[in-house]
């Protein structure tokens, strides 16, 4: 029986692809592979081209021997939505109830929603770029007031942070992906970018390359990689390959390393985080690989900022926790703060976690796979018991509405529903609960080698960090202005 593959439309860095999806298959993935421009999306999870009716006709000759191949998402999106050039600016208007559902019919597909952030002009602009559902647009007017470009099929509305991943995490809950731009980078160096990046993924990728991607995968695989570190990995390393094609790996030198990292990366001016992963990426390559030009230990990290972690008071923590009025949500987040946790970590919690006798909660696969052991207090003891009376987990602690662990979205919301109705307005995340437990242990004088285990922390020197904004040793600083005869 053919293997089943599914094209669709889907919108990748800034243009329209064709993605070609299909359950993995070694056969199949070398035939995708030998497509002229066909790449790789670790977002997207799937291989793509280009969209044309050329390349279309070419994935389906390709493909007919091997698979069989379902168009029946493909549907030609319309003129409004593949124009590029930026549009003229008018002024908004609202649409009807009416007009939003009529809409909605018109779409054929499910589609990714893409945000673009004006800070400047404190917007945030969506669009929907394929089939949506009128609940949406309801769930957009609880922020605010909310208008409707129809000649850009827009949507506007107040730009802030919180407005923004809330809505991110609105539309992750209903699986639609959505596409984040910042309009901090120029129009031109945006151009220049894309047109860069077209040239090399269309380039050629050799056997050796091939073989090097494969060598690549079975080892991040037999190190347990998480996904997400995996496609990154692949992804980026492929676009290094194609970057010097037809030279193959074992042929490229370190200067030639460090001159694509400035032409590329530095020169196009994308951030030290992304030029840390590519650096991770080769480098995990030329480790394993054993040949070549290339000495691992030639690479460098960029220098990166490091911000001191945000932390609450243990009055707004207070308020925070008292802000919950679902005993669940007041749960959650009890046990994120009471036990320093990250949130996947607060969702992973099995009732088997939970040791009354011995007063401590099991926390297991942490960040980096590690394991650690952490205290729960008499008084989260008494919240937990009062929560599994009421609604009997089977499973996990925290669990949804038809079984299975509490997603990582619905924490997100739980979290910012609190600080709103707390009335704290800080730009945080539900990270800062954890930042705060360690922050609070220095300040009432716990060795900061305890909080590093208590965290998980594989170095003291990460834990570190906290000895900045604890106040343990700074409330006895005297200010020498204390000292000076001024009025």
């Amino acid at each position: 029986m053919k293997k089943k593959i599914v094209l669709k439309r889907i919108y990748h860095r800034e243009i329209w692809r064709i993605a070609i999806m299909f359950d993995y298959d070694e056969r199949l993935k070398e035939i995708v592979r030998s497509i002229a421009g066909s790449a790789f999306s670790g977002t997207n999870r799937c291989f793509y081209v280009d969209d044309s009716e050329e390349n279309l006709r070419l994935v389906l000759k390709k493909l007919k021997n091997d698979a069989d191949v379902d168009i029946s998402n493909i549907v030609t999106p319309g003129k409004e939505e593949r124009k590029e050039a930026e549009p003229e600016k008018i002024e908004p208007e609202e649409i009807s109830q009416e007009e939003a559902e009529q809409e909605y019919h018109d779409y054929r597909n499910f589609g990714p929603v893409e945000f673009r952030i004006s800070e400047k002009e404190g917007l945030l602009v969506i669009k929907f770029l394929g089939r949506y559902n009128p609940e949406w647009i309801e769930e957009m007017k609880t922020y605010g007031r909310c208008y409707y470009d129809k000649k850009r099929r827009e949507w506007m509305l107040q730009w802030s942070k919180l407005t923004c991943d809330s809505l991110a995490d609105y539309f992750a809950g209903w699986r639609i992906k959505v596409n984040v731009k910042k309009q901090v980078v120029s129009n031109e160096l945006m151009a220049e970018r894309k047109e860069t990046g077209e040239e090399i993924r269309s380039k050629e990728i050799g056997k050796k390359a091939l073989d090097g991607l494969d060598s690549m995968a079975m080892y991040l695989d037999d190190n347990r990689y998480s996904p997400r570190t995996r496609e990154s990995y692949l992804s980026m390393l492929e676009f290094f390959f194609r970057y010097f094609s037809p030279k193959e790996p074992s042929e490229i030198t370190e200067d030639e390393i460090s001159r694509f990292i400035y032409d590329f990366i530095i020169r196009l001016g994308y951030s030290a985080a992304y030029q840390n992963q590519m650096v991770s990426a080769i480098k995990t390559y030329y480790t394993i690989s054993g040949k070549g030009k290339v000495n691992p230990e030639f690479f460098e990290r960029p220098r990166r900022t490091r911000a001191l972690p945000k932390v609450f008071s243990k009055e707004e923590v207070s308020q925070i926790l008292n802000s919950a009025r679902n005993i669940k949500h007041k749960m959650l987040l009890w046990m994120i703060y009471s036990c320093g946790l990250r949130r996947s970590e607060a969702t992973n919690i099995r009732l088997t976690d939970l040791d009354r006798d011995r007063g401590i909660l099991h926390v297991r696969e942490g960040k980096g796979r590690v394991d650690r052991i952490v205290p729960v207090s008499g008084k989260v003891w008494e919240k937990i018991d009062e929560y599994t009376r009421g609604y009997r987990p089977r499973k996990y602690l925290f669990e949804g509405q038809t079984g299975g662990k509490y997603s990582s979205e619905s924490v997100y919301r739980v979290f910012k529903d609190a600080l709103l109705k707390a009335g704290i307005h800080k730009d945080v995340g539900v990270h800062s609960l954890r930042h705060s437990y360690a922050t609070h242990l220095h300040e009432s004088g716990l060795d900061i080698r305890y909080i590093q285990e208590l965290l998980g922390h594989k170095s003291t020197r990460t834990t570190e960090i906290y000895t900045h904004v604890s106040r343990r040793n700074l409330v006895a600083v005297r200010s020498p202005i204390e000292d000076l005869d001024v009025k």
